[in-house]
């Protein structure tokens, strides 16, 4: 059923895309991968824009927005 789940979600968000992270959501990443936490929820593994000595971070799906909706471009 997890499967199901990360799948369903998936098909809103693809690898590559451009996601707001952080607290207040305004901080970009791009998505590298998805994955799995022990308790079997989805994560994904988001790269950080401009990436310099960033280290790529974990985060819970839910967790992240699109960066084309919050700014209003379709």
């Amino acid at each position: 059923m997890a499967t199901k789940k990360i799948l369903a979600v998936t098909t809103y968000f693809k690898i590559g895309d451009i996601v707001l992270i952080g607290k207040y959501k305004n901080s970009r990443g791009q998505i590298v991968a998805f994955g799995e936490d022990k308790w079997g929820n989805p994560t994904v593994e988001v790269e950080p824009i401009p990436k310099g000595r960033k280290k790529n971070r974990i985060i819970g799906l839910f967790r992240i927005w699109r960066a084309d909706v919050k700014e209003g471009k379709s």
